[in-house]
């Protein structure tokens, strides 16, 4: 399957890109909890059983790729395993823009696109999206708890984040719902390489793009053109009945304007 787009120069030599497909779902999930699993203000919301967070996570990831309105995208390594992927939520009416979907496909994905070695040490760590993706209004009432999680804490978080898309008409935007990256390749450009070629596709087509950021990704996507609309606060002490107490559970909400050609 040819991606829609060529990758940045500063990709590793050694990493290739292609876009995943359910035969990918168990490594795609490996990173997502690895990414997301080492900062409380993360997971204030997660079950202490790293299964039944895995399993959630998991069965997300495959009703994701299963969404015809949803692109995700992924860079290996040399030995094929997943380095970082990011998942990408397409406004109505520019899925053929941003490559043909995937789906539940099994065959062979194609891995033929590779970096020329300029990397230029810009990658970010990741877990710089919010620790769940983008949930829309409608599907925040349908959303089940991780097994063993507090479903009053979690429907409280999913309602407000499908209240803040729903505010500030996400749905109409390119929206950036996930972006992960295994600790072991921090920082060696991951991200940028699957954040730059679809931003320059919304730069194409006029399109404004959503984030939901965690306060490490704030300067991240600042560089990225991203401006912060809105701050959702969480007072993690009440929340969590003082199960975690002076974490930053902020949410920066952020919209980047397409730029000029």
């Amino acid at each position: 399957m040819a991606l829609p787009f060529l990758p940045p120069a500063s990709l590793d030599p050694s990493f290739t890109m292609s876009c995943p497909t359910e035969a990918d779902i168990d490594a795609l999930t490996r990173v997502y909890y690895d990414s997301f699993s080492t900062e409380p203000g993360n997971t204030w919301w997660w079950p202490d059983d790293r299964d039944a967070m895995f399993e959630w996570m998991q069965d997300r990831t495959r009703r994701k790729i299963s969404d015809r309105n949803v692109r995700h995208f992924q860079v290996l390594d040399g030995q094929g395993e997943v380095v970082s992927f990011a998942r990408w939520d397409i406004p109505k009416g520019y899925e053929a823009k941003f490559g043909e979907w995937v789906g539940g496909d099994d065959g062979d994905v194609s891995r033929v696109v590779v970096g020329d070695g300029n990397e230029d040490g810009a990658g970010k760590p990741a877990a710089t999206t919010a620790p769940v993706e983008e949930i829309t209004p409608a599907a925040a009432k349908t959303v089940s708890a991780p097994r063993g999680a507090d479903p009053e804490l979690c429907q409280f978080f999913f309602t407000e984040l499908a209240r803040l898309s729903k505010k500030w008409n996400a749905t109409e935007m390119l929206g950036l719902s996930l972006l992960c990256t295994s600790p072991k390749y921090y920082r060696r450009g991951a991200a940028k390489a699957l954040l730059l070629p679809m931003l320059a596709i919304a730069d194409d087509e006029g399109l404004r793009c959503y984030l939901e950021a965690t306060p490490a990704g704030r300067p991240v996507y600042e560089k990225l053109g991203f401006e912060t609309v809105e701050v959702k606060e969480f007072d993690s002490g009440a929340l969590t009945g003082g199960r975690v107490v002076n974490a930053d559970l902020s949410l920066y909400i952020m919209i980047r304007e397409p730029r000029a050609l």
